[in-house]
C-alpha cells in the first residue's frame, strides 16, 4: 500500500452536473384537468369545439415531447446507476483491502514487539528458574473417583524441546547439570521394544544422564502395568542403571509387587538414597512378602509408602537411620488401613524419628460409633510412642460429626512429655475436645514451639487465664513459649476479647524488653465459631484493632455445626 493517498476524501462541492444526477420537478397539472375551458368537456359528453380540440392536441403533443425526454434520460440514469455501483463495488473492495493492511500492520507491530520481548532480556539464572519449573518430576499420580485404582500421568520432559527453541536456550540449558538431573523411566513395550522407539529410548536418557554430569540425580521408575508385559527390569534398564545409580540420591520405585521382590537378586546398591518412595502398584500384594532387602541404602533418612500396609514385616531398611517417614493409602477394602498395631511395630524401630505423617481411621464411621464407641486409635499409638527428635507434630482427628474427646489431646501431652521433651517447634491440632488446664500445659513443657494451630476445638479450650499466660509482661516474669510467631485458634470461644487483643498487643511491642529479646508474633488467625441464633458480634472490633501492629488478621464468620 505504498503511496496510497491516504489524504483522500470524495467531492462534495463541485457543481458540476456530471458529479450528481438532475433533480426533476414534475408538475401535477397532468393528471388533472384545471382548464376551465376543458373543464365543461369533462361533466358532459359534448363533442369539443374546433378551439378545444386545438387546446387539446397541443398538450398531447407536449406531453409526447416530454415523454421522448423521459425516454433519453431513463438511459443515462440507468447508466449512472451503473457506474455509481461499480464505483460503490471498488470503494467496497478499496475498504475491505485497507481493513486486512491494517491487520497486517497489527501483526507486523506485535511480530515487532516480540522482537523486544523481556524474556530475551531475562538473565541465566531466571531462564534457568524457568525451565527447572517445567520439569514433572516424580511422575504424577492420582487416585480416581471411585477410589478403585490409582491412575498414572506420565509426561514428555520438556527439556527436550526447550533446547530447540533458540539458541540462547539452548546454550543455557546444556551446560546446567541440575536440569538433567531428574530422570523419569517408564516401563512398557514400547520403551523396551525392538522397534524403532525401544532402540531409541535409552540412548535418550544416556544423553539426559550425561548431560548431568556428576550433579545428585533423583530418579523415578514406573512399570506401566497395562501396557508392560515385564515381571523384572528388563535387562537393559539393569544395565543403566548399573551406571548411575551410586549418585541416585532421591528415588521413586512404583512397580508391581512381583517386581520389588526380584530387586534384591539385581545387586543394585544406592549409596547416596537419602530420600526414598515405595509403591507398589499391585497393592496389597506387597503384604504377602516378608523382610525384602531391596538394595543397600546406608545413607537413606526419608521413607514414603504408599498402600504398604505392614512397612516393617514386608521390607528390610536401615530404620534407624531415618528421620522422616509418611504413609499414604488411597485403595480402601474392608477396613482402612493401616491398623494400629503395624504401625506401632514401624514405630519401634524409629530410633531417630523427627517427623512423621500418618493417617489411622476405622473404615465405618457408623459401625465405630455403634459398636465400639470408646476404640481411639490414635490415643493406642500415641500411648506407645516416645519421639525423642520430634520436631513437628500434625493432628487431626478424623470424626465429621463431633468433636474427639480430650483423651487425645492428653495423649499427646502424655507424648511429648514421655519424649523429653523434645525441641519441638510446630503443632497442630484439629477437631477434637481440648482442656485448658492441658493446652498450659503443653505450653510449659514444649517451650520450644513456634508455630501453634489449635482449630475446630471445644469452648472451654482457651480460657482468659490461657491468654493471661502468654501476655508478655514488663517485669522479670519468664515468657510462656517465648518463640511463638504463629498462632491460629478456631471454635467457640468463651474468653473476652479484650484479653485476646491485650495478649497479641504485647507480643508485639514487648518483645523487646524481654531478656533476651524476643520474635514477634507475626501471624495472627482467629475463626470464632458461634450459634445461629447467638447474633453476638459486639467485641469484633476489638479484635480488628490488633491490625495496627501490621500483622496478618484475618476474621471470618463460621455457623457451629453441632
Amino acid at each position: 500500500m505504498t503511496g496510497y493517498p491516504f489524504d483522500w476524501s470524495p467531492c462534495m462541492g463541485c457543481t458540476c452536473p456530471n458529479h450528481y444526477p438532475p433533480s426533476h420537478v414534475f408538475p401535477s397539472v397532468r393528471r388533472t384537468l384545471d382548464d376551465p375551458n376543458l373543464a365543461r368537456l369533462m361533466r358532459s359528453n359534448d363533442e369539443p369545439i374546433e378551439r378545444e380540440v386545438h387546446t387539446l392536441r397541443a398538450m398531447m403533443t407536449s406531453y409526447e415531447t416530454e415523454i421522448l425526454d423521459i425516454n433519453t434520460a431513463e438511459p443515462r440514469l440507468a447508466q449512472f446507476i451503473f457506474h455509481m455501483k461499480n464505483r460503490i463495488s471498488l470503494a467496497r473492495q478499496e475498504l475491505d483491502a485497507l481493513r486486512q493492511e491494517r491487520k497486517h500492520i497489527h501483526e507486523a507491530i506485535v511480530e515487532r514487539r516480540r522482537l523486544l520481548h523481556p524474556i530475551r532480556r531475562l538473565p541465566t539464572e531466571i531462564l534457568l528458574r524457568i525451565f527447572r519449573s517445567t520439569i514433572e518430576f516424580p511422575i504424577s499420580r492420582s487416585i480416581t473417583m471411585w477410589n478403585d485404582h490409582w491412575d498414572f500421568h506420565p509426561t514428555a520432559n520438556t527439556l527436550w524441546s526447550i533446547e530447540r527453541v533458540c539458541k540462547l536456550w539452548r546454550t543455557v540449558a546444556l551446560p546446567f547439570p541440575e536440569l538433567w538431573s531428574s530422570i523419569n523411566i517408564i516401563i512398557n513395550d514400547d520403551s523396551f521394544g525392538d522397534d524403532s522407539y525401544g532402540n531409541t529410548y535409552i540412548p535418550r536418557l544416556v544423553i539426559q544422564l550425561h548431560r548431568s554430569k556428576n550433579y545428585p540425580l533423583e530418579l523415578s521408575v514406573w512399570n506401566d502395568d497395562e501396557n508392560s508385559h515385564f515381571t523384572k527390569f528388563p535387562p537393559a534398564l539393569t544395565a543403566f542403571l548399573y551406571s548411575f545409580c551410586t549418585r541416585v540420591e532421591c528415588l521413586h520405585l512404583y512397580l508391581t509387587s512381583e517386581m520389588f521382590c526380584a530387586l534384591p537378586s539385581l545387586h543394585l546398591s544406592f549409596p547416596s538414597l537419602k530420600g526414598l518412595c515405595i509403591f507398589p502398584t499391585d497393592a496389597e500384594a506387597i503384604d504377602g512378602y516378608e523382610n525384602l532387602d531391596l538394595f543397600p541404602c546406608p545413607l537413606l533418612r526419608r521413607l514414603h509408602v504408599v498402600e504398604v500396609s505392614h512397612v516393617s514385616h514386608s521390607l528390610r531398611l536401615p530404620w534407624t537411620q531415618i528421620t522422616h517417614f509418611s504413609s499414604e493409602y488411597g485403595l480402601y477394602g474392608s477396613e482402612a488401613p493401616p491398623r494400629p498395631k503395624p504401625v506401632l511395630d514401624l514405630m519401634r524401630k524409629f530410633t531417630r524419628l523427627e517427623e512423621c505423617h500418618l493417617r489411622i481411621e476405622p473404615s465405618h464411621i457408623d459401625h465405630l460409633k455403634m459398636e465400639l464407641p470408646k476404640y481411639i486409635p490414635l490415643v493406642q499409638l500415641f500411648d506407645r510412642l516416645t519421639l525423642p527428635a520430634l520436631k513437628e507434630l500434625q493432628v487431626s482427628c478424623g470424626r465429621e460429626d463431633l468433636l474427639d474427646s480430650d483423651d487425645t489431646f492428653i495423649a499427646i501431652h502424655d507424648l511429648l512429655n514421655r519424649s523429653g521433651p523434645p525441641a519441638i517447634s510446630v503443632l497442630h491440632f484439629n477437631h477434637a475436645e481440648v482442656l485448658a488446664d492441658e493446652f498450659l500445659n503443653v505450653f510449659r513443657t514444649c517451650p520450644t514451639l513456634e508455630d501453634i494451630r489449635l482449630t475446630s476445638v471445644n469452648k472451654g479450650a482457651i480460657r482468659g487465664e490461657t491468654l493471661l499466660q502468654l501476655t508478655l509482661k514488663v517485669d522479670s516474669t519468664a515468657p510462656l513459649v517465648p518463640h511463638l510467631r504463629i498462632l491460629y485458634i478456631s471454635g467457640k470461644m468463651s474468653f473476652d476479647m479484650q484479653a485476646f487483643v491485650d495478649m497479641v498487643e504485647s507480643r508485639w511491642t514487648l518483645t523487646h524488653v524481654q531478656t533476651p529479646p524476643l520474635r514477634r508474633l507475626s501471624e495472627v488467625n482467629l475463626c470464632r465459631f458461634i450459634d445461629v441464633n447467638d447474633g453476638q458480634y459486639e467485641d469484633e472490633y476489638e479484635v480488628w484493632s490488633a491490625s495496627q501492629y501490621f500483622l496478618l488478621l484475618m476474621f471470618t464468620r463460621s455457623k457451629e455445626w453441632t
